[in-house]
């Protein structure tokens, strides 16, 4: 058994001790190569996310969390790579861009940060590019809940949407990416 594997099982565990969970649309869960996108409210988002989407997923995870060599190892060994935030990061796009078309799930917050409230003005380009550039198809992922001990939980897992179902107008240049994003945080946000 993989570490990833082990620390599903043991979170959902934990998880479902702690909170009421409630997961919303399972078959709609991508086996691979996807773009799992969500909102992000809290450190746990990729935790709960990850215990159950039924398929494994490769995160985007800020430069920060890989300060720490070994919480670096651990994060590496389960798939997370290191993005820089506060710069367009050329080497993760790269990565992102390679692992999704090799068929792996990667897994991106649009937003680049945890949010309190939807804001259209925090949506991050980035996530545009990567849908562009791999041509593959997004699993719009929606988190809800106040992460208070013994609270309720849902996570939405809303039907996959085909990159080219979002572009209006292919002859925008870069202005695309962040059109392409918003569209993405539209389908997170419906509910």
């Amino acid at each position: 058994m993989g570490l990833y594997k082990f620390f599903v099982i043991l979170a959902k565990i934990i998880l479902r001790i702690f909170y009421r969970i409630q997961v919303q649309g399972q078959e709609n869960a991508l086996e691979s190569g996807a773009l799992v996108c969500s909102n992000h409210i809290s450190a746990w988002d990729p935790i709960f996310i990850s215990t159950f989407y039924p398929h494994p997923i490769k995160w985007m995870a800020k430069h920060e969390l890989f300060e720490n060599k070994f919480l670096a190892k651990i994060l590496a060994r389960l798939g997370a790579f290191p993005v820089q935030r506060d710069k367009n990061d050329l080497t993760a796009m790269g990565k992102a861009i390679r692992l999704a078309k090799k068929g792996d799930n990667v897994g991106i917050f649009p937003e680049g940060t945890r949010v309190k409230k939807r804001d259209k003005n925090l949506v991050k380009p980035g996530v545009g590019l990567l849908a562009l550039k791999t041509q593959g198809l997004v699993s719009p992922i929606t988190i809800l809940g106040n992460y208070k001990i013994f609270s309720k939980m849902k996570i939405i897992i809303h039907p996959a949407i085909k990159v080219q179902d979002l572009v209006q107008d292919k002859d925008k240049g870069q202005e695309i990416y962040q059109e392409v994003a918003l569209a993405i945080m539209d389908e997170i946000y419906k509910v």
